[in-house]
């Protein structure tokens, strides 16, 4: 199976898709005018600290201010401050707790040794239970101030009026590692399989990572690095750690600290993986900045990299618009004839996954069950196309068989296992339904390639021309019979209305114009105008 990364370039718009055999897996579309900010490097400003809500806004010179919560600035230096001071203070109480405790226990023991004189037993009185000295949750009034400058990293583009998303726990990627100053230790990528290899790259990166504060990630891009190279990475990152908070002391914020790569060299770092055997680029300029970059820090991509210089569009050829095309769909066919419905909307996403006119055979849940397991691999697959993230949730076709069901969870997890983006799937409900969240970090494809309808205003739904028509019909009556005073009643009306509207108000059998007329004793003249919108319409009034 050959895998291909696919560039097209233009002066204000970049696109790449990535192709995993025959099928288009990825497309990311970015304009100059729109650039994604996720992953650039911010020296901001705290405008407003939202105890309520645990988050403050921050101005980062994006427009709009962007979003910090709480649990994203803890490792900022005033968090790190108060978490000592709440630290010291919480073993404080823990050591006189444990003091109170101790001197109870002996008043106790004392209580209750025998007294030879005494005529009675004494009454023994419980000491009172030792309070909780755990420290306390940072706040986000423990973290920031108003008006603190404070080093923070985009993590999710503005979207539909809401602000970025930022967090202060800042990672750095490079060619083979990604290093996060604030989070010690080494993790690897879970895309490379081989667990020699896992252990390989985590004994050569251990030391690196001990040698100074943070940790690193290992890439997937690592696979078959040698102990220099990764050395060497590390040793770039850190610098450029170390510039960043020698930047960052200067002041002066608002302003950018570091910027993430444009779109075709992110491509090219974090697409352009062991498994693409071919990336093509469709513009020379492009080409030759790819081939720069790839020299410098990715030099076993240098040879795969060419240059379409062919007449027909490289997008046409592979079929890639057509793709994007059939995303910006809600419906997608399944091959039995089935089909799934995916509703994005601003809280979620609903699909809803349908039989179609696939009947299958005498077993109903066979069918059933062949349906949801050929939607279980187009969800994933269209998930990871559209770019779809936040709250998903599946209406798979309900199945009896607790066993078909778990056989249902299981193969979509399997077909989960190739995107990029961090997934949670629960298991499926009592309702049959499939609740998952995908990490969202840049807009939808619909997102980027559309619009709220300026009919609709993005419902998807318009008034009926019935509905209209009534509308007109009260509207014209309201205004045949309001007083005038010093003049007389108007006797003739003349209704402007969009035709499919006209026709229902001129209708014999509905007689809507004639019941108006009688009412007010006016003529009524019906239009129709092309040009108006549906639910537009106009009344002209004539004496």
């Amino acid at each position: 199976m050959t895998n291909r990364l696919l560039i097209d370039q233009a002066e204000h718009e970049t696109r790449v898709a990535l192709i995993e055999g025959d099928r288009v897996v990825d497309v990311v579309i970015e304009r100059q005018a729109h650039r994604s900010a996720v992953g650039n490097i911010y020296l901001g400003k705290v405008s407003r600290v939202l105890p309520g809500m645990q988050a403050a806004f921050v101005g980062v010179g994006l427009g709009r201010n962007a979003f910090l919560h709480a649990d994203d600035a803890r490792v900022l230096p005033r968090a790190r401050a108060a978490a000592e001071r709440l630290s010291r203070e919480a073993a404080e109480a823990a050591a006189a707790s444990a003091a109170a405790a101790a001197a109870a226990a002996a008043a106790v023991t004392a209580a209750l040794e025998p007294d030879e004189d005494a005529e009675e037993p004494e009454t023994v009185v419980a000491a009172p239970p030792v309070p909780n000295a755990r420290a306390r949750r940072l706040t986000i009034g423990d973290c920031v101030a108003d008006g603190d400058q404070i080093m923070v990293q985009v993590t999710k583009d503005a979207v539909k009026g809401k602000g970025a998303r930022l967090t202060a726990n800042i990672s750095l990627p490079g060619r083979h590692l990604v290093f996060t100053p604030f989070q010690g230790g080494v993790g690897v990528s879970r895309r490379i399989e081989s667990e020699a290899e896992r252990q390989r790259l985590h004994d050569i990166v251990q030391p690196l990572a001990e040698a100074g504060e943070g940790g690193f990630i290992v890439r997937t891009a690592a696979e078959g690095a040698t102990p220099e190279e990764l050395q060497a990475d590390a040793q770039y990152l850190r610098t450029l750690w170390a510039d960043l908070e020698a930047s960052a002391a200067r002041g002066g914020a608002p302003r950018p600290l570091h910027l993430d790569l444009d779109p075709l060299l992110r491509a090219l770092r974090d697409q352009a993986q062991e498994g693409v055997a071919e990336i093509l680029v469709d513009e020379p300029v492009a080409y030759e900045r790819a081939l720069v970059f790839a020299r410098r820090f990715m030099p076993h991509l240098e040879d795969r990299i060419r240059l379409w210089d062919r007449p027909e569009a490289l997008f046409e050829v592979f079929d890639v618009e057509e793709v994007i095309a059939e995303a910006l769909q809600p419906r997608v066919r399944l091959p039995s004839g089935g089909f799934v419905v995916i509703d994005q909307t601003e809280a979620l996403t609903a699909i809803d996954v349908n039989t179609g006119r696939f009947v299958g055979e005498a077993d109903q849940e066979a069918t059933v069950l062949h349906t949801n397991l050929e939607a279980a691999e187009v969800i994933a697959h269209q998930l990871r196309l559209r770019n779809l993230g936040g709250l998903i949730v599946i209406d798979f076709i309900d199945m009896e068989r607790a066993e078909n069901r778990q056989k249902l969870y299981d193969a979509f997890r399997a077909a989960m296992v190739g995107d990029r983006a961090a997934t949670t799937v629960l298991p499926m409900s009592e309702l049959g339904l499939v609740q998952m969240t995908r990490k969202r970090g840049r807009e939808s494809l619909a997102q980027v390639l559309t619009e709220d309808c300026q009919a609709c205003g993005g419902t998807g739904r318009v008034k009926s021309a019935e509905t209209v028509a009534y509308e007109v019909m009260r509207a014209a009556r309201r205004l045949l019979l309001r007083p005038r005073p010093g003049k007389v009643a108007a006797r003739a009306l003349t209704v402007m209305a969009a035709p499919e509207v006209a026709a229902l108000l001129t209708e014999p059998r509905l007689g809507m114009v004639e019941a108006v007329a009688e009412l007010t004793d006016a003529v009524l003249e019906v239009r129709a105008d092309p040009a108006l919108a549906r639910d537009a319409f106009d009344l002209v009034e004539r004496d």
